[in-house]
This record gives structure tokens, C-alpha cells and sequence, in this order.
């Protein structure tokens, strides 16, 4: 399986798109908000913010919150989320901090990619944190009824609810295996957005999905407010229409470059397997190794050896 993480806009847009049908139409997303990128700096390009307040009038008329969405964690305690600001104040600070240097705990990277979203007023006790992830043999859902930037660990704190692969997840299961601690008169509504998006992780091929804070308002309304996604790329051929055109973003920190897509667009028209990762463009040590296992040996002896750091690249060509 060849896990890929998303952009949080492009997780949100799937999930915006497909929900209501996946649902019956009891659950929809709202808008997933609009991606700003480097574009906006250049007045003949495509994207431009009069266009962008064109596209979503909304932009104008609610309060709005603005992020990096570029794979960072904890951009809440790293001062990287804008909360409450009017359309002039959120473009104000993505422009302020638009192809600039930040260092997010021990990485540095540029900031090129932000997400802007009507902003959800809520209750810190409406906040609560749901994970789906996916192993060899089984789905695993965590549930923990208060979620929200503090957490913790939720490892040792959520409710756990495995599923065998072909298992089929129900209401019941739902509520008796993750929502006990959720208040009687909230848990048939929130169970019922679990299985639909548990749903949505089936069948668009979703290898890992959290939410947090998933927000369940006093009406009963539960909107997902920060989300991080892995989609299984090599399912492509089933769920590429599901998909439309996805984004894979580089880690924070490390640059794309033009020679990765080139291999990666390789990659998908054969059945063998084609992969290259610049680690260090200045890097003295080069690989090019037949076989994705002996690619991995390769690249832990030469940091075995001491040269981690000049490590160029991961390379592999097989099958």
C-alpha cells in the first residue's frame, strides 16, 4: 500500500462532495472552504482574490478562519491559525506570511499554501476527536469525547473499536463501542455520522482520517473543523473518478520537485514501481537500487555508516 497524506482542503472537498449521498442525505459538510496559493501574488494568473471573493461570496459575509494547509501539526500552538477575522483581516494575514520562512518546532519551510473557511462559533464541550485508520487485517476507529488542540494523548484516552476487514459497522456498534461518555440525546445523530463517514473512508480508499475537533452543536449539526487524511494512492483505478484531480503535497519543510512528479506520473501508467524522494539536493550520496526492499537496505546502511546526512534521495525502480 502506498499511503499518501492530502491537503486538508482537498479532504474537506471530497468529504463535502460525497457525504450527502453516502448519508441518504441526513449529513452534509458546508462549504470546505477555498485554497489560497502563490497565485494570488500574480495578477495575470488564474487566481486572484477578486476572483476568489467571485467564486465564494460567503468570504464577505462570515467570520472566517485562516491556516496554513501544507501537512504541519499543531498549527494551533505554533501560532499558525487565524480565528474570527473579516474577509480583509484573514487576507491581510495570509499575504503577511504568503512565501515566508516559518520554523514549526525543529523544521523550517515557506508557507504556500493556505486554507480559508467560514468560521464555526461552539463550546469547548461540543469539541471531541475521532481517528480511522486502517491495519493488515482490520479498520480501527478511536473516539474521545473530548477532543480539541489539547488532547493529549489519546492513544491511552480514546475509546477503541476494531473491525475485522469485511466487517460491516453498525448504529449499535457505534454507540455501545465509542459514544457512552456522549450525552443519550446526542449519540443516534452522532452515530450516524460515524457510519457515514466511516463509509466515506471505505470507499474512497482513506488509510488514516482524523478529526480534531469534530464539533457537535447544539442542534445536532456535527462539523468537522480541522481534519489530516492518508489516502491509499495505489487505489487509484478504482476511486480516481471519487478523487478528481488530488494534490500530494510535499512534507513541510522539504520542497516539491518538477523530477519527483515526472516519476510519480511514470509510476502510475506501469505496473512496476518507480519512486524517487529528494532528501538533500546537495546530498554527495546517490542511490538507484532495483527493488523497493533493497532500496530500503541500502539507504539504512548508508545512514548506518554515518552519511544520513548526505543521503541525496530515495530511489526505486522494481516489478
Amino acid at each position: 500500500m502506498s499511503v499518501k497524506p492530502i491537503r486538508e482542503h482537498a479532504g474537506k472537498s471530497l468529504l463535502a462532495k460525497h457525504l450527502p449521498e453516502l448519508s441518504n442525505g441526513k449529513h452534509s459538510m458546508g462549504s470546505p472552504g477555498v485554497l489560497v496559493t502563490p497565485a494570488v501574488l500574480d495578477p495575470a494568473s488564474g487566481q486572484t482574490w477578486d476572483l476568489l471573493l467571485q467564486e465564494n461570496p460567503w468570504l464577505k459575509t462570515s467570520k472566517l478562519v485562516a491556516k496554513p494547509d501544507q501537512l504541519i501539526k499543531r498549527r494551533g500552538k505554533a501560532g499558525l491559525i487565524a480565528i474570527d477575522k473579516t474577509f480583509e483581516e484573514a487576507k491581510q494575514w495570509v499575504m503577511d506570511r504568503m512565501c515566508k520562512e516559518q520554523q514549526v518546532e525543529t523544521v523550517t519551510g515557506q508557507l504556500t499554501h493556505f486554507l480559508i473557511e467560514p468560521m464555526v462559533p461552539h463550546k469547548q464541550e461540543q469539541e471531541h476527536y475521532i481517528c480511522m485508520l486502517s491495519h493488515r487485517y482490520e479498520d480501527e476507529i478511536l473516539f474521545y469525547h473530548e477532543g480539541g488542540v489539547d488532547v493529549g494523548d489519546v492513544d491511552s484516552k480514546a475509546e477503541k473499536l476494531k473491525l475485522p476487514t469485511g466487517q460491516e459497522l453498525t448504529v449499535d456498534a457505534v454507540k455501545k463501542g465509542l459514544l457512552h461518555k456522549v450525552p443519550a440525546a446526542k449519540q443516534d445523530n452522532l452515530a450516524s455520522f460515524v457510519l457515514s463517514l466511516y463509509k466515506f473512508y471505505q470507499e474512497l480508499h482513506f488509510a488514516y482520517l482524523e478529526i480534531n475537533p469534530l464539533v457537535m452543536l447544539d442542534d445536532n449539526t456535527v462539523v468537522p473543523l480541522d481534519m489530516a487524511a492518508k489516502i491509499d494512492e495505489t487505489a487509484n483505478f478504482l476511486a480516481a473518478q471519487k478523487w478528481g484531480e488530488l494534490d500530494w503535497p510535499p512534507p513541510f519543510g522539504r520542497a516539491a520537485y518538477p523530477e519527483e512528479a515526472l516519476i510519480r506520473d511514470m509510476d502510475g501508467k506501469t505496473g512496476a514501481s518507480l519512486k524517487l524522494t529528494i532528501l538533500n539536493e546537495k546530498g554527495r550520496v546517490w542511490t538507484m537500487v532495483a527493488g523497493g526492499g533493497a532500496s530500503v537496505v541500502y539507504a539504512d546502511t548508508v545512514a548506518d555508516y554515518g552519511w544520513g546526512h548526505e543521503l541525496a534521495n530515495y530511489g526505486e525502480y522494481s516489478g
